[in-house]
């Protein structure tokens, strides 16, 4: 008899977590004011989900709906008041396993001059591993990898304060990834950046993804949403929407009346249907580009 095929363990879970922040509390130094959550509102209500390995989950909710506080209690920065969040099966309420579940899911906030440490890039990417007494040899094997994964090689001795916000938050993801993670948190990495920068780090996330890292995106740009294989919806602190993006998007009233944005793509889609250009209403911003290409070929 053949033994039964083993499901994987998620790489992170939450169980029915709630969080509620203290009457004194104050802004996170990593979020801005805009979304900071006001003291004694729940910032997490019930909420439950898991992420599988390879996955790339999208968050999304508009300002204060509890985003970043859900991205902070997977690497154990909060702890939940009630319920129970696993990384990598590892209870973050442990206070003994949070130096260990650090190791394991990787975080990267919104700032990156909050994150950088030193004038060299190299040392910087290498500061994560030597937390965690990497051997010296293999921390320089690191540095290599993740400069070369987030194609910043040739500013490996150059000084982070002279780079654009783009490179500084490309050099931050690096510094993540030199220290191996299981999953990879991006809090919010565009929210600084200009245009440019951004569809620099949606190319990088991206192809991590595709080269099997698993990945959680807490973001407010529908467009990256998009982009992830699964969207989380929340609203004041509670999990409004679960699913592929595409089937998300599709509940367009309900994404209003959360303050959410329907991706560009989806709206001209949608404009574009109503004036008889047969268009799927639930197209990709890839497939609308080939459509529109296609129309202006017959033009």
């Amino acid at each position: 008899m053949e033994d039964a095929e083993v499901s994987p363990v998620p790489i992170v879970e939450f169980d029915i977590v709630n969080y509620v922040y203290p009457a004194h509390a104050t802004v996170p130094q990593t979020a801005t004011s805009a979304d900071a959550i006001p003291a004694q509102q729940a910032a997490l209500d019930a909420i439950s989900f898991t992420v599988e390995p390879g996955e790339f989950l999208a968050v999304i909710g508009a300002n204060g709906s509890g985003k970043s506080t859900l991205a902070k209690h997977i690497n154990a920065l909060l702890k939940p008041q009630s319920g129970r969040v696993l990384t990598v099966g590892l209870d973050t309420s442990e206070p003994e396993l949070a130096f260990e579940i650090r190791s394991h899911a990787g975080m990267v906030f919104q700032n990156p001059d909050n994150q950088m440490v030193t004038s060299i890039v190299a040392d910087d990417v290498a500061f994560g591993p030597e937390n965690l007494a990497v051997p010296h040899d293999e921390i320089a094997s690191r540095v290599d990898d993740a400069l070369d994964a987030v194609k910043m090689t040739d500013f490996a001795l150059r000084n982070p304060a002279h780079l654009s916000g783009g490179q500084k938050q490309r050099i931050c993801i690096a510094g993540v990834l030199a220290m191996r993670p299981d999953v990879l948190i991006l809090d919010e990495p565009g929210a600084m950046l200009d245009a440019r920068g951004r569809r620099g780090i949606r190319r990088i996330v991206r192809e991590l993804n595709k080269g099997g890292m698993t990945v959680i995106l807490i973001t407010h740009f529908m467009e990256e949403a998009m982009l992830a294989g699964r969207v989380l919806v929340i609203s004041e602190g509670r999990n409004m929407l679960e699913g592929a993006p595409i089937e998300v998007f599709a509940h367009k009233e309900l994404l209003r009346a959360c303050r959410l944005d329907v991706p560009f793509s989806l709206l001209l889609a949608e404009e574009l249907c109503a004036r008889g250009i047969k268009v799927p209403e639930l197209v990709s911003p890839k497939e609308l580009r080939e459509v529109l290409l296609c129309l202006h070929s017959k033009a």
